[in-house]
């Protein structure tokens, strides 16, 4: 696994979490492209071929995994292929994309590298372990289109490598895999989404990260600013960093890059990630009911509730996401409280079941229940995923668009083929 703050001077190999203990995935089954490009390991034997089975099932049952196809039951079971090579992968149905969003569903998946099943608690857990390149191409056109011009693509690959390599957060740690392949960490698909012509255009930044004093970037990065970025601090607390700070996302017009005017919103579609789905998002209402508001803050903080009076923001950052709000309630002996929200994250997971689009909006009240007025999606921090595009498509380069999103920085290259 990846280790914190360490800059590899080789590219690394990385373990991807492809299912988690969450998706409750009890069944499953591997299709390979071709059995003789892969071996199989299990916790008693190794395997030199798959015994032509292209198709093997795979059943979690009573602690261990069982594949009736070859009257076999293990712990662990590996798909290890014989050689790094775009053509061989492995195919998995009903991965879940966009787990506890408003675009959540299951898709098939194919993926290069090598895919591992094991189980901790009771849980089902598979793992893709793959070279970070080969992964990069797959980020790229799962984040956003292989649509999207090339400095957009490349740009989007070395805001990955350096996100991913600058390691800050390690989420999964615990759970023996460096970052899982939703939102969460970054979209991952697979090679679903690639072509020959993004791989070639990521190839292209073999090894870049962006460089800040000696160290790679914590590149954070949000599908829209909504016109303005958000500084580090706000959404994620703890000291500043200079190069995720508010930047004003406007051309020299004065438009915003994510604007509509720059990008219709009726072609957003095509250059956004795959599974998205087509919504307004520069600007935006959402109706926060009564009910729906109430029941989930009791199942959420156990705090019972007669009626919402207000929804008032206390504090704001500088691109007017709402990172501290403040509930007025009846309490069910009718007595008037306040309950505090603190941060951007909890904001959006609170007021919708879908995950609310971004915490940057206004509110008003509309018949018991409460209207929001709007911008972004996301946390706004880093760079703009759609304002990047349409830098992308008003003739900007790769270092145009990443010394605006990432001021001070450098773009290095750290490893080579």
């Amino acid at each position: 696994m990846l280790i914190p703050g360490e800059i590899p001077k080789k590219e690394p190999t990385i373990r991807v979490g492809i299912v988690i203990p969450k998706d409750e995935i009890k069944e499953t089954h591997v299709l390979l492209s071709d059995t003789e490009s892969y071996e199989m390991e299990t916790d008693k034997k190794h395997y030199p071929s798959c015994k032509n089975q292209r198709k093997i099932s795979i059943l979690l049952k009573d602690n261990k995994l069982f594949l009736p196809d070859l009257e076999l039951e293990t712990s662990i079971v590996s798909f290890i292929p014989h050689l790094s090579n775009d053509a061989s992968h492995i195919t998995l149905p009903n991965m879940l994309a966009g787990r506890g969003f408003h675009w959540e569903k299951k898709i098939t998946v194919k993926y290069w590298g090598k895919i591992e099943f094991f189980i901790i608690d009771g849980k089902l857990i598979v793992i893709n372990e793959l070279p970070l390149e080969q992964y990069l191409k797959c980020v790229s056109t799962s984040e956003m289109s292989a649509m999207c011009p090339p400095e957009f693509l490349k740009a989007q690959a070395i805001v990955a490598r350096s996100w991913l390599l600058a390691n800050i957060e390690q989420k999964h740690q615990n759970l023996g895999f460096d970052i899982c392949n939703d939102d969460c960490c970054q979209r991952y698909q697979g090679i679903n989404n690639c072509n020959s012509d993004t791989i070639s255009i990521v190839n292209n930044t073999y090894g870049k990260v962006l460089i800040y004093k000696n160290n790679i970037c914590d590149a954070r990065y949000s599908k829209s600013c909504g016109g303005l970025t958000e500084k580090y601090e706000n959404v994620w607390g703890g000291d500043p960093i200079p190069y995720l700070t508010s930047i004003s996302d406007l051309n020299s017009k004065g438009v915003a890059y994510c604007d509509p005017e720059m990008i219709p919103e009726k072609s957003v579609k095509r250059y956004i990630g795959n599974v998205d789905e087509n919504d307004k998002y520069f600007r935006w209402n959402y109706v926060v009911k009564q009910e729906e508001l109430i029941n989930t803050i009791q199942q959420t903080l156990q705090i019972r509730i007669s009626k919402i009076l207000e929804l008032n923001p206390l504090d704001k950052g500088k691109s007017g996401r709402i990172i501290k709000l403040g509930v007025d309630y009846l309490n069910i002996k009718n007595e008037v409280q306040t309950l505090s929200i603190n941060s951007e994250y909890e904001i959006r997971n609170i007021l919708s079941k879908s995950f609310l689009f971004s915490s940057a909006f206004t509110v008003s009240k509309l018949n018991g229940d409460f209207l929001l007025e709007g911008k972004g999606w996301g946390h706004g921090v880093g760079l703009c995923q759609i304002g990047a595009l349409g830098m992308a498509f008003s003739k900007k380069k790769v270092y145009d668009i990443l010394s605006h999103y990432y001021p001070k920085s450098t773009i290095k290259t750290i490893y080579k083929v």
